[in-house]
């Protein structure tokens, strides 16, 4: 009777203890092993959304350097990271570091924990761009609104499981270690453990269940847990070495997106500068350019040219080449701050087609070159002069480095998907295939190496590749070296419209072809720059005009009150010292000598200065003005108030 109570009073103590320590094991390894899943989630989901914000300059920039730097700091970040990758908005992997199960990846949207083969999470997000409505550098169009924020491409980051596996082995053997420690206790002291196993037991409950909701600061007293005290001390070490983990991944999570904003920050300040330096440096340039360029006609048409008329032609050649190198590095530079917006709509092809064939024919012909335009009668929706720029920069390439042979233009309807395909093909050297994406870089040229500008200037390519970005449009090239290349771009075709408007005056006015013959008339040039007004000067008067110069509003209302007759025209610089502007004087000059015609010029190439002057009823031209273009307006305009 007595082993039997004995046994008895053990089993009665033992059964409880051992079922109250398997409880506290398997309620702290459930809760454990979830918060170690929940927390490679949450990591997931963290560092997956910081590199889609750090990333969104650089995939919009094409900056892959900075991209595969941005991949190969978040495998550092966290080593449960397996694998990143940053891909474009057509599925093109533009950076990726570690291992990635890229066969296995779903339709990129954003993801949050996709379980892969092999004990992978996969996590996706987008990244996104928001455009601010800007000046558009080909003007006519008016400013847009914001417009939503547009899809650069995506971040995925594959995070592997095996670590929390391991982890949940090894809690899960130290569970059972604990449990078995406490039934050993609970046996050899059955009575004192019988009678002070309910406290300790309810006070373990609790703490792991404080420690599974998140309070991380919750400790059981091992002072008086009697036989529970080792179940108290390593639910507390766990406990600890929790809060320890956590407060080490939020730590570095926190220092990586500091980072990541800082760099962030850098950029867009350094892109701001960069814009405000090119601004700047935009007009300073154009003003001296444009002086110059007036400075060659006129001596064009002086009598140095029949003694050096080579000299005159090699300044006149490195004058435009200056020009369109400084236009084409502009460009480049608006484009990639973001500072161009596309005026999207809807406009017959055929039109842009017929206007590459009027430009560039004489070029074809005086290379011996056949140039063919297949045009068509479809409508097509995107920004009318950006597609021109375009298929400008593709069919003067093709005819650059063509030598025998021609270049031809045609459009393919793809009714499938209804697009149209804008092909430009030559008979030129080819492209090898090593080189299809360098040649879109800026200054590749790759039969150039002795960098002959008469060979063009390595730009026309990239500019088109930005462009085409810009439009969210296909560019392509197929080519085979010896037989020619194929460049291409797709529009989206859409229901014929109304025919477009007859062109204004003004854009006739700029439009309008270089004419040879004299003129006549007296011209009044205002112009605070010393050096442009003595290139108009000499320009003009070479032409058969008279000129009257002034400086500012005084001294051309006094030059015009003294001229006997008044200016037949007046060419007047958007800004002018003091407070009145250009548009003010010339309208002040108009209500004083009725009929007086008037010729804006101005660097300043916003859509601010092009609305100001459309609005007024001015024609505009923008520094430098090529003179055959000067000399053609100033004998529009002086044909017309005739």
């Amino acid at each position: 009777m007595k082993m039997g109570l004995r046994t008895r009073m053990l089993l009665s103590a033992l059964l409880p203890t051992t079922l109250v320590a398997v409880l506290l094991t398997s309620v702290f390894l459930v809760r454990a092993i979830d918060d170690l899943e929940e927390g490679l989630q949450t990591r997931g989901t963290a560092i997956s959304r910081q590199m889609a914000s750090a990333a969104e300059f650089n995939v919009f920039s094409g900056q892959r350097g900075d991209l595969s730097v941005l991949t190969e700091a978040a495998l550092r970040i966290d080593r449960d990271v397996r694998g990143a990758a940053i891909v474009d908005v057509r599925g093109a992997v533009m950076a990726h570091s570690g291992t990635l199960s890229q066969s296995d990846w779903p339709t990129l949207v954003r993801i949050d924990g996709h379980r892969l083969p092999q004990d992978v999470l996969l996590f996706v997000a987008p990244v996104l761009r928001s455009s601010l409505p800007v000046d558009d550098i080909y003007g006519g169009a008016p400013a847009l609104p914001a417009a939503s924020p547009q899809l650069l491409g995506h971040v995925v980051v594959e995070m592997s499981l095996r670590q929390v596996s391991n982890k949940s082995e090894r809690l899960i053997g130290i569970g059972v270690l604990i449990a078995l420690l406490g039934s050993a206790l609970g046996g050899w002291l059955a009575q004192r453990i019988a009678r002070g196993v309910t406290g300790p037991a309810l006070e373990a409950s609790e703490v792991v269940e404080r420690i599974g909701a998140g309070d991380l600061t919750a400790r059981m007293a091992t002072g008086s847990a009697g036989a529970l005290r080792s179940l108290a001390t390593g639910i507390n070490g766990m406990a600890e070495r929790i809060g320890v983990t956590q407060d080490e991944l939020r730590a570095r999570v926190a220092e990586a997106t500091a980072d990541l904003r800082r760099a962030k920050e850098a950029a867009e300040h350094a892109t701001i500068a960069k814009s405000h330096f090119l601004a700047a440096a935009s007009h300073d340039l154009r003003q001296p350019l444009h002086a110059l360029g007036l400075f060659v006609s006129a001596l064009a048409q002086s009598k140095a040219v029949k003694q050096e008329p080579e000299l005159v032609a090699h300044i006149q050649s490195a004058v435009e080449t200056l020009q369109n190198l400084l236009d084409a590095i502009l460009d480049i530079s608006r484009l990639d701050g973001g500072n161009v917006v596309p005026n999207i709509g809807n406009f017959p092809l055929g039109h842009v087609l017929d206007s590459l064939g009027q430009d560039l024919s004489l070029l074809a012909s005086q290379k011996g070159l056949r140039l063919k335009l297949r045009s068509t009668r479809l409508w097509v929706r995107s920004d009318e002069r950006i597609v021109e720029r375009i298929l400008l920069n593709l069919v003067g390439n093709a005819l650059r480095y063509t030598r025998t042979g021609g270049v031809l233009v045609s459009c393919r309807r793809r009714r499938r998907r209804d697009v149209l395909v804008v092909e430009v093909w030559d008979t030129g050297a080819g492209i090898p295939d090593s080189a299809r994406e360098e040649i879109f870089e800026e200054y590749v040229q790759l039969a150039n190496p002795e960098r002959d500008r008469a060979k063009g200037l390595g730009l026309g390519l990239a500019i088109c590749r930005r462009l085409a970005d810009l439009l969210a449009i296909p560019l392509g090239v197929r080519s085979r070296p010896g037989r020619g290349s194929v460049f291409w771009i797709e529009l989206p075709v859409v229901p014929a419209g109304l025919p477009d408007d007859p062109p204004s005056a003004a854009r006739a006015l700029l439009e309008e072809a270089v004419d040879p013959a004299r003129i006549s008339g007296t011209v009044l040039v205002v112009e605070r720059d010393a050096l442009v007004c003595a290139g108009m000067e000499q320009a003009i008067v070479s032409w058969g005009g008279r000129v009257l110069l002034a400086a500012n509003r005084e001294e051309a209302l006094k030059r015009c009150r003294a001229s006997d007759p008044p200016p037949d025209l007046t060419i007047c610089n958007l800004r002018l010292p003091g407070s009145a502007s250009g548009i003010e004087l010339v309208q002040e000059l108009r209500r004083e000598f009725e009929g007086m015609a008037v010729l804006l010029v101005s660097a300043d190439v916003s859509e601010e200065a092009q609305n100001a002057a459309r609005n007024a009823g001015f024609a505009l031209l923008k520094q430098p003005v090529p003179p055959g273009r000067l000399r053609a307006a100033l004998r529009h305009l002086l044909a017309v108030r005739g």
